[in-house]
């Protein structure tokens, strides 16, 4: 059996983005003293079979879509990208952008990017809220606007194809011929329904998100409660309140912005707010 890990995400530099979350206890490190924005923080890719990721988007992130596991290996690539947000913050009136609006045909709306054109007012626009989840399938073409905040779990891959990004500057690489086999108009985006709150042991879960790459699930605890890990390991991140963490072979202390690993030997964990109410929000590979 194996003791619980708590993770330090590591800063990553994006145009779009701010200069730390420090409620969720997330600088901007070194590199934000260099003087570059940080949009992202990223666990590291050998602790865990999903790339997870909090992303603060203080400016319009590009319009962009991913390619599905079978366009992907075509192209020499081990994976496509599945993700999906779990929404941390959101400033008043902050959207984000997601499908292409009903009638609107993909290879125009391609067209349209080519020469430049705004193609944001063809996109769904929506207003998300705190704790909402947002399933993005590869093929959908999406954008998380200023001002909001989510926790992102993926397939591991950083292959994004950028189709339009606001005219910035300095411009970066646009993707619009490998767009155009990777755009799809029948992916299930948007926010599922999940699951009802279920009790047992003392602690509440609720299902959020369960696809063929991972799942997602809400955990929320006043009092002390029990479960058990066993099989695959899970990642939790903490977006409220405090808890310890405690298995046959160690503790540790979950606090709010911190992620920590239990790992597929964990067997029966042990949950004890600290600060009360505590939340955590658990991925894992179904």
């Amino acid at each position: 059996m194996s003791a619980p890990i708590v993770l330090a995400p590591d800063a990553v530099a994006r145009p779009w983005g701010g200069h730390g979350l420090p409620h969720l206890g997330l600088s901007a490190g070194e590199i934000g003293e260099g003087g570059e924005t940080v949009g992202e923080w990223w666990l590291p890719t050998e602790t865990f079979p999903l790339l997870i990721k909090i992303i603060d988007a203080r400016e319009n992130l590009s319009i962009q879509l991913h390619p599905d596991d079978e366009l992907a290996r075509s192209v020499g690539l081990e994976n496509g990208k599945t993700e999906a947000w779990y929404v941390l913050g959101v400033d008043p009136g902050a959207r984000i952008l997601l499908g292409l609006n009903d009638g609107v045909d993909p290879h125009a709306f391609l067209d349209r990017a080519e020469r430049g054109e705004d193609i944001s007012p063809l996109l769904r626009s929506i207003e998300p809220a705190v704790g909402d989840v947002v399933f993005v399938p590869p093929g959908t073409m999406h954008a998380i606007c200023a001002g909001v905040v989510v926790l992102e779990a993926q397939q591991v891959s950083d292959t994004t194809y950028r189709v339009f990004d606001w005219n910035r500057e300095p411009k970066r690489q646009l993707h619009l011929t490998e767009a155009r086999r990777a755009i799809r108009t029948d992916a299930r985006a948007g926010n599922p329904d999940g699951g009802p709150s279920l009790e047992k042991d003392g602690l509440i879960h609720r299902s959020r998100l369960s696809c063929t790459e991972f799942e997602i699930h809400d955990l929320r605890a006043e009092n002390p409660g029990r479960m058990t890990v066993e099989e695959r390991p899970e990642m939790w991140f903490c977006p409220n309140g405090a808890a310890r963490l405690a298995t046959a072979k160690g503790e540790v202390l979950l606090s709010a912005g911190r992620f920590a690993l239990l790992a597929s030997d964990s067997g029966a964990v042990t949950v004890t707010p600290t600060e009360s109410p505590f939340s955590a929000v658990r991925m894992f590979e179904p």
